[in-house]
């Protein structure tokens, strides 16, 4: 039998090659799942909707916020949104944005930034749908 003697240039070759090919292996399995959570909310006539999108991994990462609500009757409206998080009794806000100037039904984004809340305890989103008479309807998810 005869054996084949290789280079230290062809051995760190190979071994890039395996190391390059393993780390594309593991770079899908590596990315965070997405999770999406949509708050709710109806008074009489009008109600609200608004959608949180967030990647899971070992925090919950927001990536996008955007709902709507109605009918303002000749008026605009606005959507406070709040992301709070709670472990035993210490409860904190995590998260505080609004947009405002908005006709019935129309869609508004709410940039969250990239926010990171702990997966431990519970956290939930709070949305508060008014126009210029007060607050219309609230609405609450947990993100999970």
């Amino acid at each position: 039998m005869r054996e084949i003697v290789l280079g230290s240039g062809v051995k760190r070759a190979a071994l890039l090659a395996l190391l390059v090919a393993a780390g594309g292996a593991l770079t899908p399995a590596a990315q965070a799942a997405t999770g999406s959570v949509t708050a709710k909310c109806t008074e009489g006539a009008f109600s609200g909707r608004f959608t949180l999108t967030y990647d899971i991994g070992t925090e919950y990462r927001l990536r996008k916020g955007r709902g709507a609500a109605g009918p303002y009757i000749a008026d605009t409206g606005a959507m406070h949104v709040q992301v709070h998080h709670r472990v035993g009794t210490a409860q904190t806000t995590l998260f505080t944005r609004s947009t405002t100037g908005l006709s019935s039904d129309e869609a508004g984004e709410v940039p969250v930034n990239g926010t990171k809340v702990p997966r431990s305890g519970r956290a939930w989103l709070e949305v508060r749908f008014a126009d210029r008479s007060g607050e219309k309807c609230t609405a609450e998810a947990d993100l999970r």
